[in-house]
């Protein structure tokens, strides 16, 4: 998916929209943008919609290249997931995953998803000592 659209390009759409599935077949309107560019497309279905990324529009005759494509990345990541719970979890353990507020590798701390280093944990300690709170 490389290289800008042209004019009255036929494309199909690889991410679902408001109205258009995944898959449908359309012809590029107009693009719009010099830096960020956009499309206007008109789907074989009969909407029409706008301000449409490149990455949601794959060229019809490289559509079968973008599914095969697409299937590998998930096999890929699919194979390197399975590896990783192999290889243990964040506590080393097979398929233990890290608490919600508990601790990560190194003596990091996760807090809500986000992984906070113990370098800044102990320099934030120091700094609440430094100033007396």
């Amino acid at each position: 998916m490389t290289g800008l659209l042209d004019r009255r390009e036929r494309v199909i759409l690889a991410e679902d929209l408001a109205g258009v599935a995944e898959g449908t077949p359309g012809e590029v309107m107009l693009h719009t943008g010099m830096r960020w560019v956009r499309y206007w497309v008109r789907f074989d279905n009969g909407s029409e919609r706008g301000s449409i990324h490149r990455d949601k529009l794959v060229r019809e005759e490289e559509w079968e290249d973008f599914l095969a494509g697409r299937a590998a990345a998930e096999a890929a990541a699919e194979a390197a997931a399975e590896a990783g719970e192999l290889v243990g979890g964040s506590n080393g353990d097979v398929g233990e995953e890290p608490s919600e507020a508990g601790d990560a590798p190194g003596g990091d701390v996760v807090v809500n998803g986000a992984t906070l280093p113990a370098h800044l944990l102990s320099r934030s300690a120091a700094a609440r000592e430094r100033l007396g709170g």
